[in-house]
C-alpha cells in the first residue's frame, strides 16, 4: 500500500478565546506562517447547510480585506478548514463600546463627539467604496489602548441577513435598526447612519433609544426621544445630529 500523507498542520494555532457574538468565536491564535498573533473568527457551525451564505462569506471577506483604514479591522485573511469558516484580522488591545459603557454608565458629550468623529471616518471610507456595514452598535466599535475606534465586522452582517432570510428573520440588531431595514426593504449606507444615531444616543445616555416592547415596530414608527429628555446637559448640537441621525425617512 501507498503511504499516507500526514494531516495537513493548521496554519493558526490557536491559544485562547477572547469573544463570543453572532457573528462566530473569536479565539486569540498565532500564525504559524507569518509567526504573528491574530485574532481568529470561526463562524458559526450551522453556516455550513447555506451555501450562498458560504459563498457570500467569502466574497464579503474579500470586500472587507480590501478596506485599508485605521478605523476599520484590518482582515487579513478568510479560509475554510475541515469544513470550519474562519477569517482572521488584527489582533486588537483594548474593549468593544459595549464593555466600556457597562464599566462608565455613560460617556459625556466631548468624548462620545472624539469616538464619533473616528467611526465617522471609517464609516465614510466604506461607503464611498459602496460597501454597507448593516450592523453598527457599540458592541461592533471597538477602542483600543492607543485611543482608535475600529469598526468590526465589516461585511458580515450581510451574510448573515442572507442565512436569516432563508430563516425569515431580518438581519441586523433591533436595537439600532433603521427602519427601512426592520421592513425588510432594500437599504443602503443611510441604515448605518440611522444605526449610529442609536449607537451615539446610547453612548451619550447609556441606553438605547427604544428598549421596552416591540422594538422593531418602534423604530419604524414611535417617535424618536430626545436624548436631552433621558440625561440632562447633553449639547444641543450633539442631540440635533442623533435626532436627524434617527430620522425615519432615509431622505431626512
Amino acid at each position: 500500500g501507498g503511504v499516507t500523507q500526514p494531516p495537513a498542520e493548521s496554519r493558526y494555532e490557536i491559544l485562547e478565546q477572547i469573544g463570543a457574538g453572532g457573528m462566530g468565536v473569536v479565539f486569540r491564535a498565532r500564525d504559524r506562517r507569518l509567526g504573528r498573533e491574530v485574532a481568529l473568527k470561526r463562524l458559526p457551525d450551522n453556516l455550513r447547510d447555506h451555501p450562498t451564505a458560504v459563498e457570500l462569506f467569502l466574497r464579503e471577506a474579500r470586500a472587507a480585506a480590501a478596506l485599508n483604514h485605521p478605523n476599520i479591522v484590518t482582515i487579513h485573511d478568510a479560509d475554510q478548514e475541515n469544513g470550519t469558516f474562519f477569517i482572521t484580522m488584527e489582533l486588537l488591545e483594548g474593549d468593544p463600546l459595549h464593555v466600556i459603557l457597562r464599566r462608565v454608565g455613560r460617556l459625556t458629550a466631548r468624548d462620545c463627539a472624539r469616538l464619533g468623529v473616528q467611526i465617522c471616518a471609517g464609516l465614510a471610507y466604506a461607503h464611498e467604496r459602496r460597501i454597507v456595514h448593516r450592523d453598527i452598535k457599540t458592541s461592533n466599535l471597538f477602542f483600543t489602548r492607543g485611543k482608535v475606534v475600529k469598526i468590526m465586522d465589516f461585511g458580515l452582517a450581510k451574510m448573515l441577513e442572507e442565512v436569516r432570510r432563508a430563516a425569515t428573520v431580518i438581519g441586523g440588531t433591533p436595537y439600532y435598526m433603521a427602519p427601512e431595514q426592520a421592513a425588510g426593504g432594500s437599504i443602503d449606507a443611510r441604515a448605518d447612519l440611522y444605526a449610529l444615531g442609536a449607537t451615539f444616543f446610547e453612548l451619550v445616555t447609556g441606553g438605547v433609544p427604544y428598549r421596552e416592547g416591540d422594538v422593531v415596530y418602534h423604530h419604524r414608527h414611535s417617535p424618536v426621544p430626545d436624548p436631552r429628555q433621558r440625561v440632562a446637559g447633553i449639547p444641543d448640537g450633539l442631540a440635533e445630529l442623533i435626532l436627524q441621525l434617527l430620522a425615519k425617512n432615509p431622505a431626512d
